[in-house]
């Protein structure tokens, strides 16, 4: 594994116990390119997580899918330590991150925390006593958005939805996706904005490299609609960019901004237009014509791939009927998708 100074593993690895980055330092070239996770949990075997696999880290470095006694394990006192070095030893004041359950850190790597929630006025207020670290290593993929410029925006902006499980790489090609339009993607330049709510898409790396080939606007640690009437009100963008939407605020906040000419990237947990169908906020979206391409990304060896192009049909009689005829899905009795274009990876 690369463990140079400055690099995006380094950033990680700073925080893990000695003998821990030492282990790390030994995965061999291949592995440590395609790792995407760590999994630290009390008193069990450390599993390292590529696309492609999940292992288990032996004591000299090398991974394996058998579980055994002789595997190296972490204590829950090294687990509380590296939440400390995450939050740079005061913990007290990263707790409106904890009562959501994750870190960050410089570089965009977020490290999801499980212990035992601390609960005041009925409400989760923090996290103690962590026993399980789930770290996620955040990578710039150049040319990660191609696929979704070359499907969507060939002929200008348009309003679209990355959806997809956990680990298909919707934050990755989101992050290109803004660069690239940015940059000026087909030959024009766009005012963008990206509402940062983690400061994963964007952070402020060892060198600043990241941030820097973005050449729009960013609002860090502002709730998606907050961020989102923010940009609207305040910076004129053509486009704004936001991770893992949801709620009905979103929505609003979208559609507001939709009606002020603003377009939209965006992403989602969802594996199928059903499961789209089941978040009230995106059902919002797509049964006010707002957005009008859902691309379902793939996950394993096709991450980051388009696995189902979906566009968001007419919602008159006629195209109901027409839809229906040609077997395509009905999502609300009022919104309709389109024939998606099946990619292969």
């Amino acid at each position: 594994m690369q463990c140079q100074e400055g690099t995006e593993l380094s950033q990680v690895l700073s925080v893990l116990p000695l003998h821990l980055q030492e282990m790390l330092c030994r995965v061999n070239e291949k592995t440590a390119d395609a790792l995407s996770e760590i999994r630290l949990r009390s008193g069990r075997p450390i599993v390292l997580v590529t696309p492609q696999n999940t292992y288990f880290l032996t004591k000299t470095g090398k991974t394996t899918c058998i579980c055994s006694d002789n595997l190296p394990t972490i204590s829950e006192s090294e687990i509380s330590d590296i939440v400390a070095r995450a939050c740079g030893f005061s913990v007290h004041s990263h707790q409106d991150e904890l009562k959501n359950g994750f870190l960050t850190l410089p570089g965009g790597h977020r490290i999801g925390v499980c212990g035992t929630a601390v609960r005041q006025n009925g409400c989760v207020a923090g996290i103690r006593s962590p026993t399980a670290l789930n770290i996620r290593i955040a990578r710039r993929i150049r040319g990660a958005a191609h696929e979704v410029l070359n499907t969507c925006f060939q002929a200008g902006l348009q309003n679209i939805l990355l959806a997809g499980p956990p680990m298909s790489g919707k934050t990755t090609v989101l992050r290109d996706l803004a660069i690239q339009i940015s940059q000026g993607f087909s030959g024009r330049l766009y005012t963008c904005a990206v509402i940062d709510a983690r400061y994963e898409l964007f952070p402020a790396s060892h060198d600043g490299a990241l941030s820097a080939a973005f050449l729009g606007d960013v609002l860090y640690g502002y709730e998606k609609a907050e961020g989102i009437a923010q940009a609207v009100r305040t910076l004129s963008p053509d486009m704004v960019f936001c991770d893992e939407i949801g709620s009905s605020d979103d929505a609003k906040a979208i559609l507001e901004g939709c009606r002020c000419g603003v377009h939209f990237a965006a992403t989602a947990h969802a594996d199928s237009p059903e499961d789209l169908e089941r978040r009230v906020g995106i059902r919002e979206l797509l049964a006010d014509g707002c957005i009008t391409t859902v691309l379902f990304l793939g996950t394993g060896a096709n991450v980051g791939r388009i696995r189902k192009t979906v566009r968001v049909g007419e919602r008159d009689a006629q195209n109901d009927r027409a839809f229906a005829d040609s077997g395509n899905m009905r999502m609300d009795g009022r919104i309709l998708f389109g024939s998606g274009a099946q990619t292969s990876a």
